[in-house]
C-alpha cells in the first residue's frame, strides 16, 4: 500500500532529490535514504503488499512530493528514497495528523 502524509512543504524540502543533488554536488550517495519519524505503520506487510510502495506528501489538496518506500524502522519510522516533485490531486482525504493508506 502507498502512504499519504499531510505536511507543510517546508518540512520536506530538504528531502527533495533536487535539493539533495545540490547538497551532494550532483551525486547523491547510493546508500542515502530519507525518513519520516512520525509514521510507524503497525503492520509492515500492508505497506509491502505493493511491488513499489510509495510515500506521498500532500498540502491537504495536492500531492506535491513522492518517493519509493524502502523500509520501516522502529526508531526512524518510514524510510524512503529522495523525493521527486509532483503535482496531482490527492487520491483521498488526508488526516491532519499521522498518515493514511492509499491503494
Amino acid at each position: 500500500m502507498n502512504i499519504l502524509i499531510r505536511a507543510k512543504k517546508e518540512k520536506v524540502e530538504h528531502k527533495l532529490e533536487k535539493n539533495l543533488l545540490k547538497e551532494y554536488a550532483g551525486k547523491i550517495p547510493e546508500d542515502l535514504y530519507c525518513y519520516w519519524s512520525g509514521v510507524h505503520p503497525k503492520n509492515n506487510s500492508v505497506v509491502y503488499s505493493y511491488h513499489h510502495p510509495k510515500v506521498m506528501f500532500t498540502d491537504g489538496c495536492t500531492v506535491y512530493a513522492e518517493g519509493e518506500i524502502i523500509g520501516v524502522d522502529d526508531e526512524e519510522g518510514l524510510q524512503f528514497m529522495p523525493l521527486k516533485e509532483v503535482n496531482y490531486p490527492q487520491p483521498k482525504s488526508a488526516p491532519t495528523r499521522g498518515f493514511t493508506y492509499v491503494s
